[in-house]
């Protein structure tokens, strides 16, 4: 269940990252933002992904420049929709030059995508509503725009945020000390799982 998922994250952080639990999240999304995030992206969007943003309704960085899943931003609903208004504006199609099974590569800007983790540069998350025939509905997949790479992460939301909490327990996520030098809480994920940089990882390396 997310449920319990959720809850271990949020336990994790108030222990060793309380400025991301206390500062960075935000307070929980009502049904109005995600009928209108369902609106803008014409599909319907799966329980468990609603509740992730029941949850919290992303981070912001006015007091505290968090981050979560992978060491990424965690988008807040309004900044999914613009991201998606932006991609859903390309008119040229770009394929990715290598993907999982389960990912549709056919188009870079696939308008059934819906982005809501960023690492800052050119790799995001995605909640997958148009896999191919062999993925989910609501499957998690990263994208790497740069080397046009797509890889299935998780087959849900539910799965992401149990891995996610796996992990955190795992020790495989710490504070970055950069940040921590100018008194911010910033995770850094191990090596191992470090998916952003997926080419070097035991565990994402294709």
């Amino acid at each position: 269940m997310i449920e319990t998922g959720l809850a271990a994250i949020e336990e994790w952080l108030r222990t060793n990252a309380e400025k991301i639990a206390a500062l960075s999240l935000q307070k929980p999304a009502i049904e109005r933002e995600l009928q209108e995030l369902e609106k803008a992206i014409s599909k319907e969007l799966p329980q468990d992904f609603k509740q992730l943003y029941r949850w919290h309704n992303g981070l912001t960085d006015d007091e505290n420049p968090g981050n979560l899943f992978f060491g990424m931003d965690f988008f807040p609903i309004d900044r999914i929709i613009s991201e998606h208004c932006e991609r859903t504006e390309q008119t040229q199609k770009f394929a990715l030059e290598k993907a999982d099974p389960e990912i549709d590569a056919t188009n870079i800007f696939n308008p059934g995508w819906v982005k809501f983790g960023f690492d800052g540069s050119h790799t995001g998350l995605y909640l997958d509503l148009s896999p191919t025939e062999t993925g989910q509905y609501g499957q998690i997949i990263f994208i790497d725009e740069e080397l046009e790479t797509g890889i299935l992460v998780a087959n849900s939301t539910t799965d992401l945020v149990n891995n996610f909490a796996k992990d955190l327990e795992n020790g495989l996520y710490s504070l970055n000390p950069s940040a921590l030098e100018d008194g911010h809480h910033y995770l850094e994920a191990d090596k191992s799982i470090d998916i952003i940089n997926w080419f070097a990882s035991e565990r994402w390396r294709r």
